[in-house]
C-alpha cells in the first residue's frame, strides 16, 4: 500500500488534486448518461414491456435481429443512411480543410475574423429553424429562391421539396453551409501549431504559396486530416442526421428521407416497439464501433499511425 501511494502517478494527483478535481463532474456525468443506459440495451434480446419492466420482460433470445434483418423498410433506412453520408464525407469531409486553407491565406485580419464569425454562426441555428427558412424559400408562390431557380429554368417548376432525387443533394448542401465554419476550427488551430520557421525557411528558399501549403501545411494538417476522416467512416452506418431529417422530411420524399435513427424512432417511439428498436440500434452502434477499429487498423498498416 505504502508503495501504491508512494508511486509517481499518486504523487503527480496529490500535487494537482485540484486539477482532478475538475474530472469528478465530468466523470459522473459519464457514468451516468453514456455507461448506466448501456444496461438498457438487454431489451434488444427481449420481447420488452412495460408491466415487466427491464429484469421481468420474457427473454427473446436474437428473435427481433432475424426480423429486422428480413425487413425492407429497414434495408431502405439502411441505403438511404449509406448513400447520405457517402455522400457527406466525400463531399462535405474535404470543405472545411479547404475553407480553411484559403483562412489562412488571408492577410487583413479584420476580413478574416469577420469571415470566421459569419461561417461560425450558422453551426447554433437549429434544424427546425433551418427547416423553416427552406420551406419559405423554396415555396412554389411565394419562394425567393423558388423564383430564381424558375428564372434560369425557363420558368419551369424545379420541385426540389416535393422529389426525393433532390433531398440528398439538398441536405447535403445545407450540412456543409451549417458545419463548414465550425468544422474548420480544428484544421485552423492544426494550421496555427506548425512552425512558423518552416515558413520563413521555404520563403528563402524561393518556394511560393502553392509550395509552401503542398509541403508544408498539408502534411502538418494530415495527423488532424486521418484522425477526424477514421472518426467521420464510423458515421457511415449512423451519421447524425435525425433533426435535419426529422424537420426536413414530408410524404413526397420520406422514401429517399428515411434513414436508419429515423426509422428506430417510427418503430421505437411511434409504434412503441422498444426491443425491435433496440436490437436495430444496438447492430448500428456495434457497426460503427468495427468500421472505426478497421479503418484505424488500415490507417496504422498503410501509414504506420493510426488515431489510437
Amino acid at each position: 500500500m505504502d508503495n501504491k501511494l508512494g508511486s509517481p502517478l499518486w504523487r503527480a494527483m496529490k500535487k494537482n488534486a485540484v486539477f482532478y478535481a475538475f474530472l469528478v463532474p465530468a466523470f459522473v456525468t459519464i457514468i451516468l448518461f453514456n455507461y448506466r443506459p448501456m444496461v438498457g440495451v438487454i431489451m434488444a434480446f427481449q420481447d420488452f414491456n412495460v408491466r415487466d419492466g427491464l429484469f421481468g420482460s420474457p427473454w427473446a433470445g436474437f428473435k427481433h435481429f432475424a426480423d429486422f434483418m428480413t425487413n425492407r423498410e429497414f434495408y431502405g433506412a439502411l441505403q438511404n443512411t449509406l448513400l447520405l453520408n457517402l455522400y457527406m464525407i466525400v463531399v462535405g469531409f474535404p470543405m472545411p480543410i479547404i475553407f480553411a486553407l484559403m483562412l489562412n491565406e488571408i492577410g487583413n485580419a479584420a476580413f478574416k475574423r469577420t469571415t470566421q464569425t459569419i461561417t461560425y454562426l450558422p453551426h447554433f441555428i437549429s434544424w427546425v429553424v433551418i427547416a423553416g427558412m427552406v420551406y419559405r424559400m423554396l415555396d412554389r408562390d411565394t419562394g425567393s429562391v423558388m423564383a430564381l431557380l424558375k428564372i434560369f429554368n425557363n420558368n419551369e417548376f424545379v420541385p426540389l421539396l416535393a422529389d426525393g432525387k433532390y433531398f440528398r443533394p439538398l441536405l447535403v448542401t445545407l450540412n456543409i453551409w451549417k458545419e463548414l465554419g465550425w468544422n474548420s476550427i480544428i484544421y485552423l488551430a492544426a494550421i496555427a501549431g506548425l512552425d512558423p520557421q518552416l515558413y520563413e525557411a521555404a520563403k528563402v528558399d524561393g518556394a511560393g504559396r502553392w509550395k509552401r501549403l503542398l509541403h508544408i501545411t498539408l502534411p502538418g494538417m494530415a495527423p488532424t486530416i486521418f484522425l477526424l476522416l477514421i472518426l467521420n467512416i464510423g458515421t457511415l452506418v449512423t451519421g447524425g442526421h435525425f433533426d435535419a431529417v426529422f424537420n426536413m422530411k414530408n410524404p413526397y420524399i420520406i422514401g429517399n428521407a428515411s434513414v436508419i435513427e429515423y426509422y428506430v424512432y417510427i418503430r421505437g417511439i411511434t409504434k412503441q416497439e422498444f426491443s425491435y428498436a433496440t436490437a436495430v440500434s444496438l447492430t448500428q452502434s456495434v457497426v460503427a464501433f468495427m468500421l472505426v477499429f478497421g479503418s484505424n487498423a488500415l490507417s496504422r498498416k498503410f501509414r504506420g499511425e493510426g488515431a489510437f
